[in-house]
């Protein structure tokens, strides 16, 4: 069986954040704030391709100001689902709104032990990470969790690719590539991996998360970068973070409307310059604590704004894609269940279909693993309840009521033995008496999701070409030598 088999939901009823006339209303907004305010393209080549396509371009302050037709024209040519490639066939992963999946994020720079103490993170970390996201069932794509710290600066990304391609089957989604120079070193691995460069557009092997810079700055590194990224056919998740009342207005609808204006504009330039490039509409709106300066990822405006982000997806024909996880609990315990679970509930009932952000504390400052395999069992169980309930004469079941009326014996019918293992059950959650939980110690979730990680870094890796390894060991060395 694929691994998408297991993560398809069929056709899905989403929550409506909003009403239709009101993402009416942002999509509207953000049209107008482009057409007068307009977008800061730090990008020569950006600009040169909206001025030719029509946009008003200054190139003293870099601002592009965006007529709405040619908005909608680059709309025009999005596709509106893809598949991204898993190192191994049997792991790609089809956005097609019928399928729902998890992944990892990336760029920690910390690392949570076991017995609670923090250090700096190094690229067996990165691996560690990748190894296990590789034998959980419910998560479907890897990321550099952390950074790769102990490596050369100008070839770290290419090592943290390095690290997942051979921890993991699954697709790679990469966080903290700057340039196109390091994209075109990446490439070279990844067509590597994939067969060549038209296999890689075909079926690519990784994507790349691309940030707008909030409000309305489109950075030269990432949009150059991206023009590098989709001529290759390399999905970009086009990440805008807005923060309610530092970097957009502080009311949601505000904070929306300039999260809109920079998905739009990034889309704009990208599919002027390489229509048919996929995108996702990912991003990670955030709100500022005025008592001491730091951001919240979970509070609930952000919260619903980035489930809205659904919405607006659909409204424009885009997969949708959630950053998610920014819990600020220094521990896996209660808060981070409920801020990271309310999340996650709720983006995935407003349409999101790519989920990323698994394995991550204190802000997406600290990796652990255990939180990754609790993600793992929050999100198996949340599947279960995007599936609904499915009502046909097998499952209603009408004939075995009446044969058996008043008994209560349907334990030993056909019927039950046919379907009892569709019913979800818990990995790491009591199931029990209390006398078996006292007679094993009382052991705590987070450490039982210590010891499911543990295990499937004492077994046997997945199995990894040599002359794939020797391959992306010379381009890391050619990078690092200056001879790339």
């Amino acid at each position: 069986m694929r691994h998408a088999d297991a993560r398809r939901v069929k056709e899905r009823r989403p929550l409506e954040i909003v009403s239709p006339a009101d993402v009416e209303r942002i999509h509207t907004g953000a049209l107008d704030v482009l057409a007068e305010t307009g977008a800061m393209f730090h990008s020569d080549r950006a600009l040169d391709v909206l001025q030719a396509h029509g946009a008003a371009v200054d190139r003293e302050t870099t601002v592009a100001r965006i007529p709405a037709d040619l908005v909608e024209r680059a709309l025009s040519t999005v596709p509106g689902s893809f598949t991204l490639g898993g190192r191994e066939r049997a792991y790609d992963l089809p956005l097609d709104g019928e399928h729902v999946y998890l992944a990892s994020d990336g760029c920690a720079t910390l690392v949570r032990e076991p017995d609670g103490a923090v250090r700096a993170s190094v690229k067996q970390d990165v691996y560690d990470a990748a190894r296990v996201v590789d034998g959980l069932d419910n998560l479907s794509a890897t990321s550099a969790l952390v950074s790769a710290q102990d490596t050369p600066e100008e070839s770290r990304v290419l090592h943290e690719f390095d690290a997942c391609m051979r921890a993991s089957r699954k697709h790679s989604i990469v966080v903290s590539m700057k340039d196109a120079a390091e994209a075109r070193a990446l490439l070279r691995m990844a067509e590597a991996v994939a067969g060549g460069s038209a296999e890689l557009s075909a079926c690519p092997v990784f994507s790349a998360i691309l940030c707008t810079v909030s409000p309305l700055h489109m950075e030269r590194s990432g949009m150059e970068l991206a023009f590098e990224l989709a001529e290759a056919g390399i999905p970009l998740l086009l990440y805008p973070m807005p923060i309610l009342g530092a970097t957009s207005p502080v009311t949601p609808a505000g904070a929306a409307v300039v999260g809109a204006a920079e998905i739009l504009a990034a889309v704009t330039a990208i599919q002027l310059a390489c229509p048919g490039a996929r995108l996702v509409h990912a991003g990670g709106p955030t709100a500022l604590y005025m008592r001491t300066g730091s951001y919240f990822a979970n509070v609930p405006e952000a919260l619903l704004l980035r489930a809205l982000q659904s919405q607006m997806a659909r409204r424009w024909g885009l997969p949708a894609g959630l950053g998610w996880g920014g819990t600020k609990a220094k521990r896996p315990d209660a808060q981070s269940a409920y801020e990271n679970t309310l999340g996650l509930v709720l983006g995935l009932a407003a349409g999101a279909g790519l989920v990323f952000g698994a394995g991550l504390l204190d802000s997406v400052q600290q990796m652990s693993l255990e939180e990754l395999v609790i993600a793992d069992e929050t999100f198996g169980m949340i599947t279960r309840l995007l599936r609904g309930v499915s009502v046909d004469p097998e499952t209603l079941a009408v004939d075995l009521i009446t044969k058996l009326g008043f008994r209560g014996d349907y334990l030993f019918e056909r019927h039950t033995r046919a379907h009892v293992r569709e019913l979800w059950r818990a990995r790491l959650g009591e199931d029990g008496t209390y006398e078996s939980w006292t007679a094993a110690g009382c052991p705590r979730l987070e450490n039982k999701a210590r010891a499911v990680a543990a295990g499937i870094l004492a077994s046997p890796p997945p199995e990894f070409p040599e002359a794939l390894g020797r391959e992306f060991d010379d381009i890391i060395a050619a990078v690092e030598s200056g001879r790339f």
